[in-house]
């Protein structure tokens, strides 16, 4: 703390009288009663918030001497929250109690207590503010109507605001690292002024009690909720953060509210409205982006919800319209998915050893859609399971189609890229992914299953015995997108793997021969032929990167230079036409 002092400040006279104290301060001489066996702490001021002279409940309070804090200006030993939207802020005057903190940080650490501010109509001797604070682990100040405004319930499952604080400052120091968002809904309770003149204050306090217990059941255990001032809450969701995400999450509150509350002899029926703020795009610091929540709150209409980016509602109900038909396409998958079949030839001598098998999605609109325009919507659905099992099934299908024919496609190995929870069994039918492949077929040496690398690595030792498994009936397993950012080949050589996709970026950097890329990708095919792992370079699309990718060892290249994905019937042509 500043050692900065009020000249005229002077230590005060104290007289004990019966219970009480009256001290006489030699500045102001105005006699302040101060009820001994009470824990508020009280705080004089004069016009230009110095401090004249606080009592021992204070002192007690904040861990400061009245000899440290007098003379000091008083809103520099008084930390108010970063989270004070407009609408709190009338609560922080003429008497109202707000929330702050007090104490010095560095000695002990702040203190959450009650403030309420009082300005004195009759400036004796220069005294002009009061201050009183509580601490609400103590009692509850009541209002002049007698309501209780409790600081925190520790019962109640929501955060004090001075935690809610804390994580979010947390949050955003997160997503900066990560490069990641933050998500930041302001939700209020509509006609609140109808609601407490109906119920009085203690019934609409009861009232706000029920909307908390509520909001709590409905969002996740790792989402933060907080009461900002009377009928608002403010909740905090981190990862994943998207806007449709957030979107659920303020039409899930809503829904929260859809059946009746009790207040008295009544059942009243209640409604939300939600303001919705990202980090960054809508605020980079803690104070901008409550601004721009409680913006989008103020435009939000009630039982409703809004963007402060106006744009994402138009987005959002594209979006929507597109998750719609996806959910239908999968409830009739063959009329709306097809699969398609690329090949990957050897780079040297053109000849096709094996095709990734891919999906593709029939829109009425929009034509034929690739796997990264609906994969994630599927994914957030939680159907991407369900559809690489349904995937698998029309490939177990096909290949016993081509073993039929014979000839040049029932030598071919299939590939498929699958989502990382397939391996997980106690989705879709509980069955593991082993035993629901030999339901399948009792052949698999053609079936090659590749994972993102970094799901691959990450469940490398929860799923070990399920690769196994795997590789007992002959599936090859390969670690997919390889190259999007530095390659760990030691890491490699520890995985139950046999195959290594590089993604296309990896393809696009192989320009000439002469470069670090291509020399460094030399130099890596050495690695992976030493540890008898083979390569596939996708993307591949002119004849010199599929040059430079010839120094894969028993590798394999694939792209639109290459052949494009083809229908089962044209890929029966195409291989006819080269033989």
């Amino acid at each position: 703390m500043a050692d900065e002092r009020d000249d005229a400040a002077q230590d005060g006279v104290v007289d004990k009288g019966l219970g009480a104290e009256v001290v006489h301060h030699p500045a102001v001489r105005w006699p302040m009663l101060a009820a001994s066996d009470t824990a508020a702490g009280i705080v004089l001021l004069d016009g230009r918030y110095r401090v004249l002279w606080a009592n021992a409940g204070f002192c007690v309070l904040s861990g400061w001497s009245l000899d440290q804090v007098t003379g000091h200006v008083g809103t520099t030993l008084v930390h108010r929250q970063a989270l004070e939207p407009s609408w709190f802020t009338p609560e922080s005057r003429a008497g109202a109690w707000q929330r702050v903190q007090i104490g010095d940080p560095e000695a002990g650490g702040r203190r959450g207590v009650l403030m309420s501010e009082t300005r004195l109509s009759s400036r004796r001797e220069g005294a002009a503010t009061l201050w009183t604070f509580i601490d609400p682990r103590d009692e509850a100040p009541h209002s002049a109507s007698g309501a209780s405004h409790r600081f925190h319930d520790p019962l109640d499952g929501m955060a004090s605001v001075w935690l809610f604080e804390d994580r979010l400052q947390h949050a955003l120091e997160r997503a900066d690292r990560l490069d990641q968002s933050v998500g930041l809904l302001l939700s209020r309770l509509d006609d609140r002024e109808a609601l407490r003149a109906r119920f009085g204050e203690a019934g609409f306090d009861a009232l706000q009690q029920q909307v908390g217990r509520r909001l709590v059941q409905t969002l996740r255990g790792e989402d933060s909720l907080t009461r900002l001032g009377q009928g608002h809450w403010g909740i905090l969701i981190e990862q994943p953060v998207s806007p449709e995400g957030l979107q659920m999450v303020a039409l899930r509150c809503q829904e929260a509210m859809e059946a009746p509350f009790r207040a008295e002899h009544e059942a009243p029926l209640l409604t939300l409205s939600s303001g919705i703020a990202i980090y960054p795009q809508d605020g980079d610091m803690i104070e901008r982006l409550l601004e721009s929540a409680e913006a989008a709150l103020l435009r939000a209409m009630p039982a409703s919800h809004t963007f402060f980016d106006p744009s994402l509602r138009a987005v959002l109900a594209r979006r929507l319209t597109f998750r719609e038909f996806v959910q239908d396409a999968l409830l009739q998958p063959t009329q709306y998915f097809r699969i398609v079949y690329q090949p990957r030839l050897t780079p040297h001598e053109g000849r096709c050893r094996d095709v990734e098998a891919q999906l593709r999605l029939l829109h009425p609109e929009w034509g034929e859609l690739l796997p990264s325009e609906f994969l994630p919507v599927v994914a957030e659905m939680g159907q991407a399971v369900w559809l690489d099992r349904w995937t698998l099934d029309r490939l177990a299908a096909q290949r016993t189609a081509w073993q039929a024919q014979g000839g040049e496609l029932a030598a071919l190995g299939v590939s498929l890229d699958v989502d990382a929870a397939t391996l997980d069994q106690s989705v879709t039918d509980h069955r593991p992914l082993d035993v629901a492949l030999r339901d399948l077929s009792t052949d698999l040496g053609w079936l090659s299953l590749e994972l993102e690398e970094r799901a691959f690595i990450d469940q490398a030792a929860e799923h070990a015995h399920l690769f196994r498994r795997l590789s007992a009936l002959g599936v090859r397993l390969a670690v997919g997108h390889v190259g999007q950012g530095a390659v760990d080949i030691m890491r490699l050589a520890s995985l139950p793997v046999s195959r290594v996709t590089f993604g296309p970026s990896v393809a696009a950097a192989l320009r000439r021969h002469d470069t670090p890329a291509a020399r460094g990708f030399e130099a890596l095919a050495r690695c992976l032929e030493t540890l008898g792992i083979e390569g596939v370079v996708t993307g591949v699309s002119t004849e010199t990167q599929c040059e430079v990718a010839g120094c894969l060892a028993n590798g394999l290249v694939q792209g639109d230079w290459v052949c494009e994905a083809l229908a089962a019937e044209a890929l029966e042509a195409w291989l006819a036409a080269r033989a």
